[in-house]
Formats: C-alpha cells, sequence, structure tokens
C-alpha cells in the first residue's frame, strides 16, 4: 500500500470517528433535553452504625423546602441547592447531590458520630460528636453513646449548635475553667469509648459540681454490673484510677460480691475505699 493511500485511509478513519462523536454527543443532549427526573435516590452512609438519620427524613427535607425534583427536567434542579440543604442539618458531616440522564437524581451524605450525650440539671442536653460538634439533641436518637449528667458550668449557651474547637477568635476561652472542664470531660468519655471493657461497663458519668472541699468538678460513674457507685473524683489521673479499679474488680469483687459494696471511693493513692451497704 502506497503512503498516499495510507494518508486517505487514516483521513477516513478519523472523519468517521468525528463523525461519530458529534453524533453520539448530539444524542445525549437530545435525550438531556427529554429527560424528567422519575426517582429520587437518598443513600445514608454508615446507618447500619449510626441510626440517626433516615433516609425517610432527607425525603422530608427536601420536600419542605421545595426543592423535590420528581417529575421535574433534569436542567431545572438546583443540585447546590438541595446539597447546602442537606448539608445544614446538624447531625450531617458532608452531602452531595447529582442527577443523571436516566433521569434519577442521587443524595449521598454521611453522618457524625455521637461520642457522648451531655444532661445537665439546669437544662443542657446536646451531643458531642467525633468531629468535635455540639448538637442539641432535641428530637434527634442516637444509637448507645455514655450520658453525662450532674450541674457544672459550661462554656456556651444552651441550644447552641457548631464546632467546640476553639479559634483565635476564641483564644481566651482557653483560660475558661469551664471550657477546660469539659475538654477533660471529652478526653475521659472518648478514653472509655476506646477501651473494649470500659466502654461495655460505665453507662453513666455523673459531675458534681465544685462547693466545699472542691475546688472543681468531681466525677462519678455508673457501672453496668453492679450496684454501686463509683466516685473518681478529680479528673487528673483517671488512668490511673481505672487500672485500680479494674484491679479491685479482679481480686476483690470475685470474693466478696458484686452486690456487698453501694460506693467506692478512687480518689485516695493506693487505696480504694469502699461503703457497705
Amino acid at each position: 500500500m502506497n503512503r498516499g493511500l495510507k494518508i486517505i485511509l487514516s483521513s477516513l478513519a478519523w472523519a468517521g470517528i468525528a463523525a461519530y462523536l458529534v453524533w453520539a454527543g448530539g444524542l445525549g443532549e437530545r435525550k438531556r433535553a427529554a429527560a424528567s427526573v422519575h426517582a429520587l435516590e437518598i443513600t445514608v452512609r454508615d446507618s447500619t452504625d449510626i441510626g440517626i438519620i433516615r433516609r425517610a427524613d432527607v425525603r422530608r427535607w427536601i420536600s419542605s423546602a421545595g426543592l423535590d425534583p420528581l417529575g421535574r427536567h433534569i436542567d431545572s434542579i438546583d443540585l447546590r441547592a438541595i446539597t447546602d440543604l442537606v448539608v445544614a442539618h446538624d447531625f450531617v458531616r458532608s452531602a452531595r447531590t447529582s442527577v443523571g440522564l436516566d433521569g434519577t437524581v442521587h443524595v449521598v451524605l454521611s453522618q457524625r458520630r455521637p461520642v457522648m450525650r451531655v444532661v445537665t440539671d439546669d437544662g443542657y442536653d446536646f451531643y458531642y460528636t467525633d468531629d468535635g460538634y455540639i448538637v442539641p439533641a432535641g428530637r434527634h436518637s442516637a444509637h448507645y453513646v455514655p450520658v453525662v449528667t450532674g450541674r457544672f458550668g459550661l462554656p456556651f449557651a444552651n441550644g447552641f449548635s457548631g464546632r467546640l474547637a476553639p479559634d483565635p477568635e476564641e483564644a481566651a476561652k482557653k483560660s475558661n475553667e469551664n471550657y477546660l472542664f469539659l475538654y477533660k470531660l471529652i478526653n475521659f468519655v472518648e478514653y472509655i469509648e476506646e477501651n473494649e471493657f470500659w466502654n461495655a461497663q460505665v453507662v453513666q458519668v455523673n459531675v458534681l459540681p465544685a462547693a466545699g472541699r472542691r475546688t472543681e468538678p468531681e466525677v462519678e460513674i455508673i457501672p453496668r454490673v453492679g450496684d454501686q457507685v463509683v466516685l473518681l473524683g478529680r479528673l487528673d489521673g483517671y488512668e490511673r484510677k481505672l487500672a485500680k479499679l479494674l484491679t479491685f474488680y479482679r481480686k476483690a469483687m470475685p470474693k466478696e460480691g458484686w452486690d456487698k459494696w453501694n460506693y467506692i471511693d478512687l480518689e485516695y493513692e493506693g487505696q480504694v475505699v469502699c461503703s457497705r451497704r
């Protein structure tokens, strides 16, 4: 085959490819021009582990905001508005929205995972999540998390929603005793959650306000097994105190029984002080 014929055949092949691409692009445009939305598919990631947001909730949010895409032309769907609406809800960590030529709008979202719930005597009721957010409890339900009760000061107003981590404008909070204690409390609860034994054993953390001999709040824990209250005292050195309690559980409880004591005090160095029933 001479060189001139090769050039002609190559040119014809490229022309055919170009014509096909133009035809395919036009077909796609014609399909898009005729396409309307016939399905709204919602995917809630981590739904098996975090039972907070349901697909029905997301559908209701979208419908109530007047953004229901069903029956509308796909080019008229405001994907950004749907995404912004969904991600504005407290327990939504991230969201994205897309639409396909098949007429399906896809909303995919991930949830924030609660670490603890705080219910104080003076009316605070919120979740703290693993990415540092304060979320008012409201009507939300969540999978099991430790509950913190009692009376203690907090560095934000009741009903606050948002990230707890300080920014430069809030640097003064670092010297706020309420702020520092809350972070100690968060670290303590996260330590419990990460430890298989204590995560299964501790069901409630109760805070005793600073008063009298207590210069800062002290902490009690309510175990799942046994009918007693355990006083840790101040949160400083809680790892050592829990290790002492675990040793007591292993050595003393099998001999004395889990129901012999109603109060266990871990405040004193090298001692476990128990009150009998």
